[in-house]
């Protein structure tokens, strides 16, 4: 048997190779891990380096705003100051941060009159011996008292304590000087709450997001800070002075907000930029009841068609009476088709004031309102059809038997004349490309009564009380997130919630009956009353349950509050017993970023927005020239 010889193959100098190979990848392996251990090294002490950088010169902003927060004069009134020059900053360890230098700058930037809210900026510097250096700004906004949903400077109107009861809920920032209490019937507050001094019945209320004590006092606001809105506002032509300057039984003005759906704007609603307006009612001596809109045949009435197939009219209780000099056959007549018989004319005549509002619909206006057009143009004129007519919307009338509007003095806008509207004459711009001098002011010496649709941002100012009339809303819904329309009513004594047939359920028939449009009242603005308070007038009188307000009975509903109040002592909206309004107060978020125009501020900075500035060419003074604007 044959043996195969093994095959074997000669290597010579192979082992040797894979040695230099191997020696050379280790010494290359080693080499990198030199270098990468290096250059981590260097990278971890820019990082340092540049974390340092940075907490210097954070904490150099903080440092500037807790000045500007604690020294009325620490912001300069024009340009800007330097803070700090070349100076060190203290770390965690409390010693200086090596090599480290700061530089501190502040001043105003944006518009210096503060139509749109007031700001500074504070820019800090931070640089080595190097030449590195590091910016950083900080955009400060001057709190708005407007961010408030309720504020007082004391919680005693001088009748005693007023308690958060009846389960009020608050949706917004609460805030007293004073100490703060709570009924047992409860109270629940959605956002912060704080107090300067502590809160009296806590286990009464429920807080969900807590509640501070003892906290430092916010000085109310003086005269000084609304010097400027009287000229602000007569640079628009809405500088007003007021028959009147008494309180809620005398006002004599009011400001009716009107949004139209103008035919220049592409929607199909009353929402546009330049669709707000509003007109100015002045009544004659001693009618305030009649402005006001009291229960009386004057303002209130019922519903009648002038022709079988005709529209809905209103027509006043006092033109029903005989010897009114109404001709209701006439009026009914006068189209050539019979939309009552005499024996029903005869009926309308006989009937009390009682008995037309006993009706279906029945309902009061407001003294000016052109569903009152037969009692303001009874008698007027030669032409009997012009004042036996029955109201509606379009009946406007510029003159009348009780009072007349204000013309406005400039040009009526032509996308409003294309509208063909009988009271375009009478309508004041709010939009600026309307009217070129507005300043989102509306100025009135005296008392005045507020109502109406409000499309724009205005600020109102009153030397005396402001009224509300009937419900007061924002075109754009703030609920929705819209932040378009803003209101900010400023009265120097009191604001009031008008005692008068719209807000209040009168007796018809025995029994309280509403007679507005809805049983609730909206207010969407925000409220500052400087010398006194927030309050419902005749808040402790009948009903005590007239009406609902989420299932609860009370005497006159809901009081759907969307904006803030603010108030020098609190004023009464309701009682335990369930007379005057429950309250829903809900916070507006849009005061955030569109407070209503120069409306007071609390003298306190918070952080607005951070800025990285690049140190390439950077110079302070172009800066802060850039950040500046014309007022």
């Amino acid at each position: 048997m044959s043996q195969i010889p093994e095959l074997r193959q000669n290597r010579r100098g192979s082992a040797l190779i894979l040695v230099l190979v191997l020696v050379v990848a280790i010494s290359t392996l080693a080499v990198t891990a030199i270098f990468l251990s290096s250059n981590a090294s260097i990278l971890s002490k820019q990082y340092d380096r540049e974390r340092e950088f940075r907490y210097a010169s954070e904490a150099a902003l903080q440092i500037a705003k807790s000045n500007l927060n604690n020294s009325a004069y620490a912001l300069p009134d024009t340009g800007y100051r330097q803070m700090m020059s070349n100076a060190s900053i203290l770390g965690a360890d409390n010693l200086p941060l090596p090599g480290v230098q700061v530089n501190l700058y502040v001043g105003k930037t944006g518009s210096t009159s503060g139509q749109f809210g007031r700001f500074a900026s504070v820019v800090s510097e931070a640089r080595d011996n190097s030449g590195a250096r590091y910016v950083r700004r900080l955009e400060l906004a001057q709190e708005s008292f407007a961010r408030f949903a309720y504020w007082s400077d004391t919680e005693n109107n001088g009748n005693g304590i007023i308690y958060f009861a009846n389960g009020d809920n608050l949706f917004g920032p609460v805030w007293s000087n004073d100490n703060i209490s709570i009924h047992s019937s409860r109270a629940r507050f959605f956002s912060d709450v704080g107090t300067a001094k502590t809160i009296s019945g806590k286990q009464n209320g429920t807080f969900d997001k807590g509640y501070q004590e003892n906290l430092r006092p916010i000085p109310m606001p003086g005269n000084a800070a609304l010097s400027k809105l009287q000229a602000y506002a007569a640079a628009g032509n809405f500088a007003f002075n007021a028959p009147t300057t008494g309180g809620p039984t005398a006002v004599r003005m009011r400001i009716e907000f009107v949004a139209l759906d103008l035919p220049d704007d592409p929607d199909t609603d009353s929402t546009g930029t330049g669709e707000g307006f509003f007109r100015v009612y002045n009544a004659n001596p001693g009618q305030s009841a009649w402005l006001r809109g009291d229960f009386r045949p004057e303002n209130c009435g019922d519903w009648h068609r002038v022709t079988p197939a005709g529209a809905l009219k209103f027509f006043p209780a006092a033109v029903h009476n005989t010897g009114s000099g109404y001709d209701w056959v006439g009026v009914q007549l006068r189209a050539g088709t019979p939309g009552m018989t005499s024996a029903q004319a005869d009926a309308e005549r006989g009937k009390s004031f009682d008995q037309v509002m006993r009706a279906a619909g029945a309902r009061c206006f407001m003294g000016g309102d052109p569903h009152l057009a037969a009692v303001e143009r009874l008698g007027q004129g030669s032409v009997a059809s012009y004042w036996q007519v029955g109201g509606d919307p379009t009946t406007f009338t510029p003159v009348g038997n009780f009072g007349a509007w204000n013309v406005w003095p400039g040009t009526i806008p032509p996308s409003l004349n294309a509208t063909g509207r009988s009271d375009a004459a009478h309508l004041f711009p709010l939009f600026r490309g309307h009217n070129t001098g507005t300043q989102g002011v509306i100025h009135v010496v005296g008392t005045v009564g507020l109502s109406g649709v409000l499309r724009g941002s205005v600020t109102l100012h009153a030397t005396g009380d402001v009224i509300y009339l009937d419900d007061l809303r924002y075109a754009n819904d703030p609920g929705l997130g819209r932040c378009r329309d803003m209101l900010g009513v400023i009265a120097a004594r009191n604001a009031i919630v008008s005692d008068n047939a719209v807000n209040k359920p009168q007796i018809v028939n025995a029994v309280y009956k509403p007679l507005d449009d809805t049983p609730d009242l909206f207010l969407q603005n925000v409220i500052m009353a400087l010398n006194q308070s927030f309050q419902v007038e005749g808040y402790n009188q009948a009903p005590s349950a007239g009406l609902l307000c989420g299932g609860q009975g009370v005497g006159r509903g809901c009081l759907y509050l969307t904006g803030g109040v603010i108030q020098k002592a609190r004023g009464p909206v309701g009682t335990t017993g369930g007379t005057g309004y429950v309250k829903r107060y809900s916070y507006d978020r849009c005061v955030l970023s569109n407070p209503p125009p120069f409306f007071p501020t609390t003298g306190r900075f918070i952080d607005n927005r951070y800025y990285e500035i690049d140190p390439v060419n950077f110079t302070v003074a172009g800066l802060f020239a850039r950040l500046n604007t014309i007022p």
